[in-house]
């Protein structure tokens, strides 16, 4: 009886370990994963995270709207030196290592929901919501939107007022506009473009044009049956002169800042989009993860950035497999599925996950004490080889 009861009790506890081990493989995951957080120095929800060249300095700067408040990061040391910060001698401070971030503000268009694009001009635009108070108790309801460009080439220079060539637009804007501009690491390729009641408008000298389908502007859905004109959320270019647009706003390309273009890409659900220069339509592929939000280009893998978390997606000749592949560092318990992540950003796609800088928003919906999230990870996340691990930005 007693050799019996040690049976089913070793038994018993040996499916426990095993129950627990594998159930729990995430929690240990986890610790072993286990860094230092630095605190945040740009919390909260992130609306924008754009490249832009200074015209007055012609350095490389990322800019970072983040309610109400616009950030600015010099990264031009990580784009000469092959995509990730190299410290030297004359430049004692090192933000891959640091625990600062090493943005600082500066001025601000509006005091709203600002959301950023900039152009090859070094102009940025902006989108912001005027909202006024509509009950005693203090509540505000967005009303309209204004449009303003900041000129780099004046570091003095204001927000100004953009002007239309439709003399239909004011300066506030229809509730039914978006903006945004191709992104690229070169900047000879940036450009900005924002939607209004179902027109699309270019961006550049402070002015609003109008533009129409054609042979430079493509806006062919993801099926290639139907035209997303009055949808437009996002853009892509393989040469600054062909521009491709899209209904998602997770869209990118593979250029870096050294080679051109080869592979557009875009995600709407779950489900990413690719075309190759030459190609006459989109090319479908059904990934295994959440809703994407975001996309970003390394040189083995797509970075996809979804309602649960951090995930991606392998590439084979540029190509998007569909199929998930190891996940880099901390990821898994940084930007875990208890987040949504709506920004990514590679400085240079043509390195590994591992080899370059990478930059991630992170936000939760819902109540946070219902899910393992925090407010505190609710920010801006980077990833650095130097440092070799996520952590708050």
């Amino acid at each position: 009886m007693k050799k019996l009861s040690k049976s089913i009790i070793s038994v018993f506890i040996f499916s426990a370990i095993s129950l627990f081990t594998s159930c729990n493989g995430v929690v240990f995951d986890t610790i072993r994963e286990e860094v230092k957080l630095s605190d945040a120095q740009i919390q909260g929800t992130i609306h924008s995270l754009i490249r832009v060249t200074d015209s007055s300095d012609s350095k490389e700067y990322l800019y970072l709207s983040a309610n109400p408040v616009v950030w600015k990061k010099d990264i031009d040391n990580a784009v000469k030196n092959g995509g990730t910060y190299v410290a030297d001698e004359t430049d004692p401070t090192d933000y891959t290592t640091s625990e600062h971030g090493h943005w600082s503000t500066t001025s601000r268009p509006g005091n709203n929901y600002v959301r950023l694009a900039a152009n090859r001009n070094g102009e940025i635009y902006s989108l912001s919501s005027i909202v006024k108070e509509v009950t005693d108790d203090g509540e505000m309801e967005e009303i309209s939107k204004e449009l303003k460009y900041l000129d780099t080439s004046d570091k003095d220079a204001l927000w100004q007022t953009v002007t239309f060539d439709d003399e239909s637009i004011t300066s506030e804007i229809s509730l039914a506009s978006s903006i945004f501009c191709t992104n690229t690491p070169k900047n000879e390729n940036r450009y900005a473009f924002i939607r209004i009641d179902g027109k699309i408008y270019k961006l550049e000298g402070g002015k609003a044009t109008l533009i129409e389908e054609s042979s430079e502007y493509n806006f062919t859905s993801g099926d290639n049956s139907t035209s997303i004109y009055s949808s437009a959320s996002g853009v892509s270019t393989f040469d600054g002169i062909h521009f491709f647009f899209t209904e998602s706003a997770a869209i990118t390309s593979n250029e870096s800042y050294n080679s051109g273009a080869t592979m557009i890409y875009y995600a709407s659900s779950t489900t990413v989009y690719y075309r190759a220069a030459g190609d006459s339509g989109w090319t479908a592929v059904s990934c295994d993860s959440s809703a994407i939000r975001s996309i970003a280009v390394t040189k083995d893998k797509l970075l996809l950035g979804t309602t649960s978390g951090l995930d991606n997606t392998a590439l084979n000749g540029g190509k998007p497999t569909g199929s998930a592949t190891t996940i880099s560092a901390n990821a898994t318990s940084t930007l875990s599925s208890s987040y949504t992540v709506p920004i990514l950003l590679t400085i240079d796609p043509t390195k590994s996950d591992t080899d370059t800088d990478i930059y991630a928003a992170s936000n939760f919906e819902g109540n946070p004490s219902s899910t393992s999230a925090t407010r505190k990870n609710a920010s801006l996340w980077s990833y650095y080889p130097a440092r070799s691990k996520w952590n708050r930005e």
